[in-house]
């Protein structure tokens, strides 16, 4: 488990990834992570990120075309004793100067005091979904 065991609660531990995703610090994502930890974000390339050196990779990736991201929940984020859910929006904006804002719902995972798996399910009907590079 990186940077020891994790005791917050799966909302916490949600909100500081999403926290660490807009402040584009992959670092910090990577810290938050267990061992065998599953990242899924459909605009990423790719789409299914395994691992701390894979997961930084490809945050890290995906940091560079992007100038700003903001996720807002309109709606309290809900958990149990192992997940917690969010629904709301992420907007985004890219260094190339594109805004998109879509329909996001997250859940987040922990498994062992670790996060085990964070999933990102979007509305991305107006995106080209067969891009090489990543869209986000």
């Amino acid at each position: 488990m990186n940077s020891g065991q994790l005791t917050n609660s799966p909302k916490t531990v949600l909100q500081a990834y999403l926290g660490a995703f807009e402040a584009k610090d992959a670092l910090a994502i990577q810290q938050l992570i267990g061992d065998r930890a599953l990242i899924e974000m459909p605009l990423l390339k790719p789409n299914r990120l395994f691992g701390a050196s894979e997961i930084f990779t490809g945050h890290q990736n995906a940091f560079r075309s992007i100038e700003n991201a903001e996720f807002t929940f309109p709606e309290p984020i809900a958990e149990n004793d192992s997940a917690a859910i969010a629904i709301g929006v992420l907007t985004i904006k890219r260094k190339n100067g594109v805004q998109d804002n879509h329909e996001v719902g997250v859940v987040a995972e922990m498994r062992d005091l670790a996060l085990h798996r964070i999933s990102l399910y979007l509305n991305s009907r107006n995106i080209r979904r067969l891009s090489d590079e990543t869209i986000v």
